[in-house]
C-alpha cells in the first residue's frame, strides 16, 4: 500500500509514493532540458515552479541505441521503461524518512552502459530497499550519453562548445552540486556522500576523481567492474570519430550552430555511421587539463584522489556476458580453447598448454570452458582493477578495498557462472525483480543483504566491515585481501592468485580488442 509524501527543495514542492518503509522521488531535474540552445553546452540552471511538481515517474533517458541485454531472458530485468529525450537531466531520490535532519549517508549510484548508454531507472535500480536496510539515501542518476556528452566540438564553435567533449561528466557534477544543495529535505547528509557505479558507472567514478568540480563533492567511491575509467587517454583518441561524425553530417568550421538545429535521431544515425568508419567509438572522456586533469592511475592522478577511499570488485567470470553472444563459447574443448590461446597470444602449443596448466592451480576440475571464462574475464576486467588496486593500496594515503562477486546463476545450466553486471540486483536488494536470473529460494536474498550491509557501511564511514562479514582489511600487495561475497562471505589472501599471476605474465591489452580477439571467436 502507498501513499503521496511532498518535499520542498530549491525549486519548488515535489510529490512523491511512500510505499515499502522508504519513500521516493523520481524524475526531478537537476539541470534544464538539454535540447535545441542548449545542446552541447555545459548543464544550465532549473527554473523554479508553482504548485506541486509530480515526481511519481522516472524522466527522461538521453537518446541512445537500446542495450542488447535486455533481449537475454536471464537479463530482462536490466531494462528500463523510460522514453527517450534530450530533457534527461533528472535524477531519483530514494530515503528512508523525511526527517530534515537525520543526516544518513548519501549513496549516488551512476550507471552502466558505458558512455553510451543506459539510465537509472528501472525495476533492478530502485533503491527503497538499500535505503531501509542500510539507513542510507540513494540517489540514481541520468546524464547526457554517446555523442550528446561526449563529443569534441570546441574547434568548430570555440565559445558556444568549449564544454561539449565533457557535457556528460559536468551534468554528473550538477547532480552532484544539486545534492549538496538539497539532499537534507530527503533526511541526508550532503557532506557524506559517496559514488557507487556498475560498469560504465564505475568507469564514471574514476574520471570524476580528477575533474576540479568534483573535488569536495563526494567523500569516498566505489567501483563495481568499472575498467575503461582506469586510463583516460588524450583527446587524439577522439578524433577519427569526432571527424567522422562531421563528415558524415556535413558539418564544417563555422557551422557548429546547425548541430543544436538537427534531429536527435539524426544525430544518432551520424553517430552509428562514424563508428562503423573507425571501428570503435570515440565519445568517452579525456585528459584535456580543464575538466579532467589527469588519468585517474598515473602518479599525477592518484595524487588528485589521495583522500578518497575506494572500494573496488568485480565478478567472478565478468567475461561470460560477452561470450554469450554465442552460445558454443560455454562449450569449447581442450583443444578449441588451446588453439584460441595460440592465436589470441601467438603462443606455440607448449606456451598455451602451460598457461592453460596455469589457470588449473586455482581449480583443478576445471572445465575448458571455465578457463576460457576465468582467462577471458582476468583480461577484461580483474587483472586491471587488481592493478588499480595495487597502485592505489601503495599511494598510502586511503584505503582501498577489494571485492570478489562469487555467487552464480543457477538457470540455463549455470551457464553464465558469475557475469558482468550480475551483482546490480544484489546491490540494491532487488532479486525478487530479476527472479529469471537468480531463480528461486532464499539464497539470493542472503547475498543481498551482505552485499547492501558493506556498501552501506562504507557510505556510513569509509570502511565496508559488518557483522555480516568476517573482517575485513584493506587491500595491499603483500597480502592482497579479497572480501569473497556469496551466501557466506570469506575473506581470501590472494583470491586466485595463480590466475592472477599467469595474466599478468600475458601482454596487456585494451579490452575492448581482446572482446574482438580470437578468445572469444569460435574457430573454424
Amino acid at each position: 500500500m502507498s501513499s503521496e509524501a511532498q518535499v520542498e527543495i530549491e525549486n519548488g514542492w515535489l510529490r512523491g509514493r511512500r510505499a515499502g518503509g522508504a519513500t521516493s522521488f523520481r524524475g526531478i531535474p537537476y539541470a534544464a532540458d538539454t535540447g535545441g540552445a542548449n545542446r552541447f553546452r555545459a548543464p544550465q540552471p532549473v527554473a523554479n515552479w508553482a504548485g506541486v511538481r509530480d515526481a511519481s515517474a522516472e524522466g527522461e533517458r538521453c537518446p541512445q541505441t537500446e542495450e542488447s541485454i535486455v533481449r537475454l531472458p536471464a537479463f530482462a530485468w536490466y531494462g528500463q521503461g523510460a522514453p527517450f529525450g534530450e530533457n534527461c537531466c533528472v535524477l531519483n531520490v530514494f530515503t528512508p524518512g523525511l526527517q530534515p535532519g537525520a543526516r544518513r549517508p548519501v549513496i549516488c549510484y551512476l550507471h552502466g552502459g558505458g558512455y553510451a548508454s543506459g539510465g537509472g531507472g528501472g525495476p533492478a535500480l530502485d533503491g527503497s530497499t538499500l535505503a531501509v536496510a542500510g539507513d542510507v539515501v540513494v540517489v540514481t542518476i541520468n546524464h547526457r550519453l554517446n555523442l550528446f556528452g561526449y563529443t569534441q566540438l570546441a574547434h568548430l564553435e570555440p565559445e558556444l562548445f568549449a564544454d561539449a567533449a565533457h557535457a556528460g561528466h559536468l551534468d554528473l557534477v550538477a547532480a552532484l552540486q544539486w545534492v549538496h544543495r538539497n539532499i537534507a529535505a530527503f533526511g541526508g547528509d550532503p557532506g557524506n556522500v559517496t559514488l557507487a557505479g556498475q560498469s560504465g558507472g564505475g568507469n564514471k567514478i574514476m574520471v570524476l576523481l580528477t575533474m576540479p568540480a568534483a573535488r569536495g563533492l563526494f567523500r569516498r567511491a566505489i567501483n563495481m567492474s568499472g575498467v575503461s575509467g582506469l586510463q583516460v587517454p588524450g583527446p587524439q583518441a577522439t578524433e577519427p570519430y569526432v571527424d567522422a561524425l562531421l563528415r558524415t553530417l556535413g558539418i564544417a568550421r563555422g557551422q557548429g550552430r546547425r548541430l543544436q538545429e538537427l534531429p536527435a535521431a539524426t544525430l544518432m544515425q551520424a553517430r552509428q555511421a562514424a563508428m562503423r568508419a573507425v571501428r570503435g567509438d570515440g565519445a568517452q572522456p579525456f585528459v584535456d587539463g580543464r575538466h579532467v586533469c589527469a588519468s585517474p592511475f598515473t602518479p599525477e592522478g592518484l595524487a588528485l584522489h589521495a583522500e578518497v577511499p575506494l572500494m573496488i570488485g568485480v565478478t567472478d567470470t565478468e567475461a561470460t556476458l560477452f561470450l554469450g553472444a554465442d552460445p558454443r563459447n560455454f562449450h569449447v574443448d581442450g583443444a578449441q580453447l588451446e588453439a584460441r590461446v595460440r592465436a589470441q597470444f601467438g603462443l606455440d602449443a607448449q606456451g598455451a598448454q602451460a598457461l592453460v596448466a596455469a589457470y588449473r592451480q586455482d581449480g583443478p576440475q576445471r572445465s575448458a570452458a571455465d578457463i576460457l571464462a576465468y582467462l577471458s574475464s582476468d583480461l577484461l576486467a580483474r587483472a586491471p582493477l587488481l592493478r588499480a588496486a595495487a597502485a592505489k593500496a601503495d599511494a598510502g594515503r586511503a584505503p582501498v578495498y577489494h571485492y570478489h562477486f562469487d555467487w552464480q546463476v543457477p538457470v540455463e545450466g549455470g551457464v553464465w557462472r558469475s557475469p558482468h553486471t550480475v551483482d546490480i540486483p544484489f546491490a540494491f536488494g532487488t532479486v525478487d525483480r530479476a527472479r529469471a536470473m537468480t531463480g528461486d529460494g532464499p539464497g539470493p536474498g542472503r547475498v543481498a543483504a551482505n552485499l547492501m550491509a558493506a556498501f552501506a557501511a562504507f557510505a556510513r564511514n569509509g570502511d565496508p566491515n559488518n557483522p555480516r562479514m568476517p573482517p575485513w582489511k584493506p587491500y595491499d600487495t603483500a597480502t592482497r585481501a579479497t572480501m569473497v561475497v556469496d551466501e557466506a562471505c570469506r575473506l581470501v589472501h590472494d583470491f586466485h592468485g595463480h590466475d592472477r599471476l599467469a595474466s599478468a605474465a600475458l601482454p596487456c591489452a585494451d579490452p575492448a580488442a581482446v572482446r574482438r580477439g580470437p578468445l572469444f571467436r569460435p574457430m573454424a
